[in-house]
């Protein structure tokens, strides 16, 4: 089963998640992409330092760092150590995977790479556009998205900041087929996961991508057998929520919540 991957720069736990993509034994990677738009994570800087403050984003910044720096060093040593790789570029070298960065996966020319890539699945882990109908279309198999919330409930933007925001004591992740809407398409795979009371929007993050990744596996291993089956997204009956506001980060911090 051919792959590629869009995703949004990530030290953290899609690098964790495609490897578990490579090793699956019908899977090759065709192409991993960065989308590095202005609705990426890693742009959001100063709405970050702005709703948290400096000692809580300087903190989650030298932790950035030190994978950078874990990175640099694997790089140096031909991605021969045995270190987690720590960036979209790190876990493609590793394995020799073309990697790109672009800013929409919509235009023209990406488009044209796409269909002659031809890849059985386009995999998304929470790429940060919209995909159209174009783009939608050129994989045999569809377009699938890990979102980390319980669809249909916090569908949207920033789900595990919204979750504790709200002092839910459960959220969940889903991998669902994308559609031309924003968290849409129909459900292919479900887990829920519990916030514990300490959690942090960090560790919340890392927890429902990791559990995300293991149910996109299931999602693709059922997929190549035929036996996948769809559940309707009944987003009537859920939420959505946008990106939060400065206001909304600093009304996270003063009653408790953290970043990291």
């Amino acid at each position: 089963m051919k792959i590629v991957i869009l995703t949004q720069e990530d030290s953290f736990s899609v690098p964790r998640n495609i490897e578990k993509l490579i090793k699956l034994n019908f899977v090759e990677i065709l192409e991993i992409v960065n989308i590095n738009t202005k609705s990426s994570l890693v742009n959001k800087r100063d709405l970050f330092i702005k709703g948290f403050g400096y000692a809580q984003t300087v903190k989650m910044g030298l932790t950035v760092g030190k994978h950078k720096l874990i990175n640099m060093i694997d790089l140096l040593f031909g991605y021969k150590l045995k270190i987690q790789p720590r960036s979209l570029k790190a876990v493609a070298g590793k394995y020799n995977i073309p990697f790109n960065i672009i800013l929409n996966p919509n235009e023209e020319k990406f488009l044209s790479r796409m269909e002659d890539l031809s890849p059985d699945i386009i995999v998304s882990y929470s790429a940060p556009v919209v995909f159209k109908d174009k783009l939608l279309s050129i994989p045999k198999n569809g377009c699938i998205n890990l979102h980390c919330s319980y669809l249909p409930n916090y569908a949207g933007v920033m789900p595990s900041f919204w979750t504790l925001y709200k002092k839910e004591k459960s959220t969940g992740v889903t991998v669902h087929y994308m559609d031309s809407k924003i968290d849409n398409g129909k459900i292919l795979g479900q887990e829920q996961v519990k916030i514990d009371a300490n959690e942090t929007m960090k560790t919340l993050i890392e927890k429902t991508k990791e559990i995300g990744g293991n149910v996109m596996c299931t999602v693709i291993k059922n997929i190549n057998n035929g036996t996948i089956e769809t559940k309707d997204n009944l987003i009537e009956k859920g939420s959505y929520y946008t990106w939060p506001t400065i206001e909304d980060f600093r009304d996270f911090k003063k009653n408790g919540g953290r970043l990291i």
